[in-house]
């Protein structure tokens, strides 16, 4: 484009000169033809020289004039583009980044929300946006106590745990960090928070800890039963050679007949403590096969149904339709399922409700079939959730603590998970999942 100006900037100059010359030729031709005087002749010519230099300074200075404006508009054009290119990066950062961004101005006003920030809140952007954040979230709301220490006090947190409640879904454990928003001008213009869902996280951490823990005391559990079960056997055997010697010699009194009562009841408690011991250790080899989990789910609920009556407790069945099978060991399995919901037996002494809860699920990327039993019991804390599974810890004053622990071992072994959740007072949820034995899309392809 400038080529172009410069190019009309000579083509004008050249046209200038051509009417200069032009007109110095018409005045020399006079004096032939008039016979005027010489010096009139060359007043005349200095006169068209003077017009001509003028007329080409006006040229040039307009030509350069109209030239800065072009390299003006094009350095405005650029800089415009790119301000639309870097304005354009920026947003599609924004919405790609899978941490929730939430922007507020010093007004409390939410000005910038991104996708993940609308899953992490279980919220809309229309609900956010626009609005005040004390409007949208209210005062106990976690949430509004990191902004209002943010925003009032100049106090940040950074990476962290909430817990969040939002609507009808479970509680979460949200990680939040917030920073100061700076403006163009270097002023404070209000507030950035980030929120991230770190349940699924937490909850890895938790059972990569577990296992750990479970790992170590695989080895020293077979040793310490294999070394208590030769002892064992031989004071079972004894006390059985002592009872038939005491018949041999007469009836036994009724005092000796009560310690060896005890002492037959205390070694079979022992042999049973030492068989857990061993299914812990070594819970035997896996002979998975596809289980037909509704026939498994009503065989426990026959089984369980008359201690539930005995309880007092309302035993409630929720299955869906067409379940696929489980792949699993089906005495494991249904071992796994009783000790559950003989503990939430246990959780309800005073009675209640125990519902239990079939369905299919997805998730990461593969099918299963998701067990559920919730109690309306006493619960659990907050500290003996994180401790639920590891081996001897147990809430009860006769348990053994080895229940959970086995129960946890057998579903790992099948390639399943476990969720305990509780609120004390409130009941506790367990949720354990179980891969189906084929790929339900698998099949469709096959057939199709």
């Amino acid at each position: 484009m400038i080529a172009s100006i410069l190019l009309i900037l000579a083509l004008a100059v050249s046209i200038i000169l051509l009417f200069s010359l032009e007109r110095e030729m018409l005045l020399l031709r006079g004096p032939t033809e008039s016979e005027r005087a010489p010096g009139e002749l060359f007043q005349a010519l200095w006169q068209s020289r003077g017009d001509l230099i003028v007329e080409t300074f006006l040229v040039v200075l307009v030509s350069a004039i109209g030239i800065a404006a072009v390299i003006m508009l094009l350095h405005y054009d650029t800089a415009r583009r790119t301000l639309e290119e870097v304005k354009g990066l920026a947003r599609n950062i924004l919405q790609s980044i899978p941490t929730g961004v939430l922007t507020i101005s010093q007004r409390g006003i939410i000005s910038a929300v991104n996708p993940t920030a609308e899953m992490v809140l279980n919220r809309t952007s229309s609900e956010l946006l626009g609005k005040g954040y004390d409007v949208v979230f209210s005062e106990t709301d976690p949430i509004r106590q990191a902004l209002d220490a943010a925003l009032r006090d100049h106090r940040h947190v950074y990476q962290k745990d909430l817990l969040y409640e939002c609507r009808e879904q479970d509680p979460r454990t949200i990680r939040v960090s917030t920073a100061e928003l700076t403006g163009d001008d270097k002023k404070p213009a209000g507030v950035i928070l980030q929120a991230q869902d770190v349940s699924e996280w937490l909850g890895l951490e938790q059972r990569v800890r577990v296992a750990e823990k479970l790992s170590a005391l695989h080895t020293l559990s077979a040793g310490v039963a294999h070394e208590l079960r030769n002892p064992l056997s031989a004071m079972d055997l004894n006390l059985h050679l002592l009872e038939e010697e005491l018949k041999e010699n007469g009836t036994p009194a009724e005092s000796e007949a009560r310690y060896l009562r005890v002492l037959n009841a205390e070694c079979r408690r022992l042999s049973g403590i030492l068989d857990n011991f061993l299914k812990f250790a070594r819970p035997g080899s896996l002979g998975l096969h596809a289980v037909d989990i509704q026939a498994l789910i009503d065989h426990i609920m026959t089984l369980m149904r008359f201690e539930a009556e005995e309880r007092r407790v309302r035993l409630v069945q929720v299955m869906d339709e067409q379940l696929p099978p489980v792949l699993g060991d089906e005495t494991q399995i249904s071992q796994v399922l009783v000790n559950i919901i003989v503990n939430a037996f246990h959780a309800m002494p005073n009675g209640g409700l125990c519902r239990i809860s079939v369905a299919q699920r997805e998730a990461m990327g593969k099918f299963w079939v998701e067990i559920t039993v919730k109690d309306s019991g006493v619960g659990i804390t907050k500290e003996q959730l994180s401790h639920l599974f590891e081996p001897f810890y147990t809430t009860k004053s006769s348990g053994t603590g080895l229940g959970l622990a086995i129960a946890y071992r057998i579903i790992q072994d099948h390639g399943g998970t476990i969720d305990v959740s509780s609120v004390p007072g409130s009941g506790t949820t367990v949720v354990t999942k179980f891969p189906v034995a084929a790929d339900p899309l698998h099949k469709v392809g096959v057939g199709s």
